[in-house]
C-alpha cells in the first residue's frame, strides 16, 4: 500500500515538473489591454479546473452512496434514500459548479 502511495506521489511531481518546465512563461507584456486578456484567460481556465474538480468531487460521492446501497437495494426504502441521497449530490454538483462562475460575473458588474 506504501508503495502504491509513494509511486502515485512520484507521477503528480513528474507531471507538475513536466507542466511547469513546458510551459511558456511571458514576464513583460507590450500593453495593458494583453495583460487584461492574459489575466481573464488563465482565469477562465482556473474557473474550468475547479468545475472540473467540483464534478469528480460529486461523481465519486454519488459512486460511494450507490455502492454503499447497492446490496440491499431491493428493500423501498433504501432505494428511495439512495436516489434521495443521489439527487442531493447532483443538486451540490449543480450549484457548485454555477457559484465558480457565477460569483465573478456578478463580481465583474459591479465594477
Amino acid at each position: 500500500m506504501k508503495r502504491k502511495k509513494i509511486k502515485s506521489d512520484l507521477i503528480a511531481i513528474y507531471v507538475m515538473g513536466v507542466s511547469i518546465i513546458n510551459s511558456k512563461t511571458v514576464l513583460a507584456a507590450s500593453d495593458a489591454s494583453t495583460v487584461t486578456s492574459k489575466v481573464n484567460q488563465g482565469l477562465s481556465i482556473i474557473q474550468g479546473v475547479l468545475t472540473g474538480i467540483i464534478v469528480v468531487v460529486g461523481v465519486i460521492a454519488a459512486l460511494k452512496v450507490i455502492i454503499s446501497k447497492l446490496p440491499s437495494l431491493d428493500d423501498p426504502h433504501v432505494k428511495n434514500e439512495m436516489w434521495k441521497s443521489v439527487g442531493t449530490i447532483g443538486l451540490a454538483v449543480a450549484v457548485g459548479g454555477a457559484l465558480v462562475w457565477f460569483i465573478p460575473w456578478v463580481y465583474n458588474l459591479f465594477q
